[in-house]
């Protein structure tokens, strides 16, 4: 008896959970595919702001934000994750973490571009009001 209720519990488990080490790839893609529509989506802001008139220092700051700040929080994304499916057993937790981390990752890389260009314009027009 014991035998055949063990197995029915992995049955059901192995359908309803997703393999752990599926989620530390998907995570590496995931996090890959975020990178390239932030970067593309910070040059096409940083682009049309320049043409606006912002100052061309813009770009250079763009450059450093993509370097200093986007690609460590998603490596250390990605890294962790990488991790976490070598070690973890596959669980519901783990996969509701995983979404969780999946939505904020997007989150970022869809909403920081506009943020930070929004405010380096809002700065520079408040800096040129205040020298003239």
């Amino acid at each position: 008896m014991a035998s055949t209720f063990e197995a029915r519990l992995w049955r059901r488990s192995t359908t309803s959970v997703p393999a752990a080490r599926s989620l530390g790839r998907r995570m590496t893609w995931h996090a890959a595919a975020a990178l390239l529509a932030f970067a593309a989506l910070q040059i096409w802001l940083v682009m049309s702001a320049v043409a606006a008139g912002a100052p061309s220092a813009l770009i250079i700051i763009a450059l450093v934000m993509l370097l200093a700040l986007a690609l460590p929080a998603a490596r250390m994304t990605e890294r962790r994750w990488y991790h976490l499916s070598r070690q973890a057993l596959a669980s519901r937790g783990l996969h509701t973490r995983f979404r969780r981390d999946l939505r904020r990752l997007w989150i970022a890389a869809l909403t920081l571009p506009f943020l930070w260009v929004s405010g380096a314009m809002a700065a520079t027009d408040a800096i040129a009001a205040i020298t003239t």
